[in-house]
């Protein structure tokens, strides 16, 4: 009976292994545990331990039945933690996906709010480099211009073939589109089914300061979902997004029993929830109840077991943490090579930095109090910025944008500050580093307005300031004044100097000018060599005198560069407002024909426009409009004037005058129109007729003429540089047949300031073929005497206004005397012009002057005229 209870309690004990049920369980087990108390109280001490043994089995079993139980609501619990642990890690995929496609767009559009144009193959490479291909999710992302597609990005052919369509056109985005042009916010739409047949999300994002510009993102979900690791997973899985009580499922995992795992989070004004469950549901596995009772004999095998287990969740955790912080590392990187920083806070009080922003500052910390804040930001500027942080937590905007300046310890720099408040009352900045922008923007200013030599400004922004000036003399009723200033032969300096030295005389030269006006007015460089002034607030227009006096001093004071002493004078035309015009370009016009009619007159002066100036610049463009026809109508023609020598009267030379007899205009003086001719290429044709026609009167005449008289013809400037010139004064002397030692070209000082090498080489070659040569005008230009020594000069002739001062005497007679010496020390024959009374041909013939010429002799006449009267004896 003992043994019958003892197998009565194993099976009894057995029995448990099968139930499932706790007090059917404890039932069996008092059964049992009665069973071998009996056995144990009636049965032989040779069984004890196998009693014992299933005596101590009788609490085992409970507890393993328990722990069975237990290890089966551990295991469900175990899988569904697993699951959702799995179901987290894809959800947080899911929005990091989202949260780096959607700062792309973010990064898009802050690009093109900064791009003035921007070209398609521009736009293409800017999201080239932006996005990495890993997690790019668009199927399309485009610029809408005014409701029209400008770019598009990836350059597919379905996505070029957008390029400039019209969104009025598709009524279906078209209010999307204008809602965001209208409230200057983002809007996301979706999801939809887009033309590839995924389901997809539109961004729609407008471009900061350019409200009817708009970025806009097709964000294919199926994409997104793939790059996040979807596929593929060893689970059922639903995924819908809920908004406004709208549910759209993007993935269907069947039926899934209430066991299911979710996750859920917001992005974009959506709720995305996930359910879960394992693929083969939460059935228990078969092997369980073996574990179960196995841990009850080897709990530290199960504990082992648990450990481990644990330790496998916690890797995984570790490795998705990982990630994560390599995502952020890279988002880091990103911000430090675009000179980006952010920071964020809850309490307006404690703001967190990102490590490239605290760089930026030059700070370690990377936590600072609203105080250390605003230490930093450049004190001009703070209630600036402070009056944008209040706009934007007092909710009256989620997003702002400004400028201004930040101190960090090595610099002040110019930061661009974007301002964002999210639903949840976190207010976040984004700061980028724009100096470099903004010096570039300075300079790019400062060489659009200003003159990159001189410092001062240009022709552009000084007819800006003149015309801006003209507006605030009307307005308080004053006057102004318009300066050209030409600096007299200021090309003789790049010459003799070099243009390094130049360029310092005319910074110079603009600092001087900058000392005789005041700070109100304004300086221009409007050319090479001239420059401008614009006088304002004038209660007379005659005080503009005061300061073109002080201007005239100021350019003649000589300045000494690298030990170089330089002299320079200057001449003045000017115009006042409202006397001779209101306008910029008339005041402009009517201050250069002051300045024409200054020069013309004396060099170094200052002219006022007038009335009378006008009607002569009338005269000067008609005189223009009718020249190039005068050679063509034959209204040219020649007058000569011989000179004579000082000691028996006989001619030694006739020079050839150019006469012009105008159909319209009737006489017009050469001092009109050679001056307009050697302006333009006129001159040289004019001159090779002279040449012409000079030599065919000349050869006609020979043989009434002394052997020895010469023809003497004057050169232009124009002419010596002209490559043609010695071949055809070749040709004419072989045509006309006279002697090439009978030729004499007159140049002037002024053709010869430069000496450049064609003009050198042309006076050589002229040489060699007989030509002599005189210098006409001489003293009033700048020749030195080593020019006048390696020149070919035969003749110096003394300028008619030294003999009209010739009765003054003094200093002007010993001029006249020095000149003569100098031209004999040089040997070359001297020849007085404007020679008019009796008392200048005894004075210049006791100087010991060799030729003389003027009214007192001959007026310039007809060459048949000329032979028929006697010569003048001068003795």
């Amino acid at each position: 009976m003992p043994a019958l209870s003892l197998v009565l309690a194993i099976v009894l004990l057995g029995t448990t292994l099968y139930t499932t049920a706790f007090w059917v369980d404890v039932a069996l087990t008092l059964a049992a545990l009665v069973c071998v108390v009996f056995s144990i109280w009636r049965g032989r001490r040779g069984q004890l331990l196998i009693k014992l043994a299933v005596l101590a089995a009788i609490p085992v079993v409970p507890i393993t039945t328990w722990l069975e139980g237990l290890v089966l609501e551990l295991q469900l619990s175990s899988r569904q933690s697993e699951l959702s642990d799995d179901l987290n890690i894809i959800a947080k995929r899911v929005e990091s996906q989202l949260v780096i496609n959607r700062s792309h767009l973010d990064s898009i559009a802050l690009l093109v709010s900064n791009a003035e144009q921007l070209p398609q193959s521009t736009y293409q490479g800017w999201l080239d480099y932006l996005i990495p291909p890993q997690n790019f999710a668009y199927l399309n992302i485009a610029i809408t211009d005014h409701l029209i597609i400008t770019h598009v990005y990836p350059a597919t052919a379905e996505n070029l073939a957008l390029i400039g369509l019209d969104m009025r056109t598709v009524p279906e985005q078209r209010a999307a589109i204008e809602q965001v042009m209208r409230d200057q916010q983002p809007l996301v739409v979706g999801p939809i089914e887009s033309l590839q047949g995924d389901q997809s999300l539109i961004y729609r994002l407008p471009i900061p300061g350019r409200p009817d510009t708009l970025v806009s993102g097709v964000l294919s979900l199926d994409r997104l979902l793939a790059r996040a690791a979807l596929s593929g997973s060893r689970m059922n899985l639903q995924l819908t997004l809920v908004r406004s009580d709208q549910h759209h499922q993007l993935l269907s995992g069947g039926e899934l029993s209430p066991l299911a795992v979710q996750a859920r989070f917001f992005h974009s004004g959506f709720d995305w929830q996930f359910l879960a469950e394992p693929a083969q549901g939460f059935e228990p596995s078969v092997w369980a109840p073996w574990g179960a009772r196995a841990a009850g004999l080897m709990l530290w095998i199960c504990l082992g077991a648990i450990v481990g287990w644990q330790h496998r969740l916690m890797r995984i955790r570790d490795q998705e943490r990982l990630r994560l912080k390599t995502q952020e590392r890279e988002l880091l990187a990103a911000q430090r090579l675009g000179r980006l920083g952010s920071w964020t806070t809850n309490d307006y009080e404690h703001y967190s930095l990102s490590s490239p922003l605290a760089e930026m500052l030059g700070i370690e910390q990377q936590t600072l109090s609203g105080t250390q804040i605003l230490a930093h930001i450049y004190e001009p500027d703070r209630e600036y910025v402070l009056s944008h942080l209040r706009f934007v937590r007092s909710g009256e905007a989620t997003f702002t944008r400004l400028e201004h300046r930040v101190m960090t310890d090595e610099a002040l720099i110019w930061v661009e500050h974007s301002l964002a408040l999210n639903a949840e009352g976190e207010m976040s900045g984004m700061v980028r580093d724009i100096t470099e922008i903004k010096s570039t923007a300075a300079e790019l200013q400062k060489l659009a307005y200003y003159d990159s030599l001189t410092g001062a400004s240009n022709r552009n922004f000084f007819g800006k300031q003149v015309q801006q000036a003209i507006s605030l003399s009307r307005r308080h009723d004053n006057h102004l004044a318009l300066i050209i200033i030409d600096l007299d032969n200021f090309k003789a300096i790049n010459s003799q100097y070099g243009h390094s030295i130049g360029d310092e005389v005319l910074k110079v030269m603009t600092d001087r000018l900058g000392q005789c006006t005041r700070r109100s007015d304004s300086i221009a460089r409007l050319s090479g060599d001239r420059f401008a002034a614009c006088l304002q607030n004038l209660k007379d227009p005659s005080h503009a005198i005061f300061v073109a006096d002080n201007i005239l001093k100021s350019v003649a004071e000589v300045l000494t560069l690298d030990d170089r002493r330089i002299s320079l004078t200057a001449t003045l035309g000017i115009a006042t407002c409202p006397e001779d015009d209101q306008d910029y370009e008339g005041l402009v016009k009517k201050a250069e024909m002051a300045l024409q009619k200054a020069k013309e007159d004396e060099r170094g002066f200052y002219q006022f426009y007038s009335d009378q100036l006008n009607i002569e610049n009338d005269r000067r463009q008609e005189v223009m409009r009718l020249l190039p026809n005068a050679l063509n109508n034959n209204e040219f023609h020649l007058v000569l004037q011989p000179r004579v020598s000082s000691v028996d009267g006989r001619w030694s030379s006739i020079e050839v005058l150019l006469r012009w007899e105008s159909e319209v205009l009737g006489f017009v003086s050469p001092a009109e129109f050679i001056p307009l001719a050697e302006g333009s290429h006129l001159i040289v044709d004019i001159g090779n007729w002279v040449i012409r026609e000079a030599l065919s009167q000349f050869a006609s005449n020979l043989d009434r003429l002394d052997p020895d008289v010469v023809i003497s013809i004057n050169l232009s400037p124009r002419q010596l540089e002209h490559a043609d010139l010695v071949r055809y004064v070749a040709a004419e002397i072989q045509m006309s047949g006279v002697p090439a030692e009978r030729v004499e070209f007159e140049i002037t000082e002024h053709s010869l300031t430069e000496e450049s090498d064609t003009t050198l080489a042309t006076l050589a070659d002229l040489s060699q073929m007989g030509i002599r040569f005189a210098m006409d005008d001489f003293g009033t230009g700048y020749s030195n005497l080593g020019m006048l020594q390696s020149l070919p000069l035969s003749v110096l002739k003394i300028d008619k206004r030294f003999v009209q001062n010739l009765s003054v005497g003094g200093k002007h007679l010993e001029l006249i005397r020095a000149i003569i010496n100098l031209g004999h020390t040089l040997g070359l024959s001297v020849v007085a012009e404007g020679v008019e009374t009796e008392l200048d041909v005894q004075t210049l013939t006791a100087l010991g002057c060799d030729e003389l010429q003027g009214f007192y002799f001959y007026r310039p006449q007809r060459l048949e005229t000329l032979l028929a009267r006697p010569e003048k004896s001068t003795v």
